[in-house]
C-alpha cells in the first residue's frame, strides 16, 4: 500500500481516500503495511528503506507512532504522540523542531506496531529506543539533535 508520513499535500483527496481505505482494512481486523514517505520522522522512520505495520487499537500512549487525521493543521500525519489531553492529542514528527499537529482521539486511525528496515525488524532495537528518549529531551538539546539529523540528511541523502 502507498505510504504516508506527513504526506505531500496531505489534505488532498488522494491522501484522504488512502486514509479511508486504511481505516476500512483496520476495521476488518487486518494489519496494514506500507512504506512511509517524507523525512519528518527521520531517523526513526526512513523513507525508501522502511516498512511499517499499522494496527487499530483503542489504546494510545505518549511516544506511540500513530496515523491520524489532524485538525490543526488539517491533514494526514504519521507522527509521534507528544502530549495526550482529555479532548485532543498532540503529534510531532521526530525531526520537526516547532510544528505540532492536533487531533481528536477518535481521528487516530492506528498505531505502528512494527518497523522493518531492509527486511529486519528494528521496532525494539536499541537505536529506536534511544531515538524515542531523545524526543523527550528539553528543547535546547533536542534542537541540537534535530539540527544534526538535518545536516546528515542534507549531505547524505541528496
Amino acid at each position: 500500500m502507498a505510504g504516508a508520513d506527513s504526506m505531500e499535500n496531505n489534505n488532498s483527496s488522494t491522501a484522504l481516500a488512502w486514509l479511508e481505505e486504511v481505516r476500512g482494512h483496520l476495521s476488518e481486523g487486518h494489519v496494514v503495511e506500507f512504506s512511509p514517505k517524507g523525512h519528518s520522522m527521520w531517523p526513526t522512520l526512513r523513507p525508501d528503506c522502511d516498512t511499517v505495520s499499522l494496527e487499530a487499537t483503542g489504546e494510545y500512549r505518549l511516544n506511540d507512532l500513530v496515523l491520524a487525521l489532524c485538525d490543526e493543521p488539517r491533514g494526514v500525519f504519521l507522527h509521534r504522540i507528544i502530549r495526550v489531553r482529555p479532548d485532543e492529542v498532540l503529534l510531532a514528527g521526530d525531526s520537526n523542531l516547532c510544528q505540532t499537529e492536533r487531533c481528536r482521539h477518535e481521528n487516530i486511525v492506528g498505531k505502528i506496531t512494527a518497523i522493518r528496515r531492509n527486511g529486519r525488524d528494528v521496532s525494539a532495537s536499541f537505536t529506536n529506543r534511544i531515538l524515542t528518549l531523545l524526543q523527550n529531551l528539553p528543547p535546547l538539546p533536542r534542537r541540537m539533535f534535530v539540527r544534526t539529523v538535518r545536516l546528515y540528511l542534507k549531505y547524505h541523502h541528496q
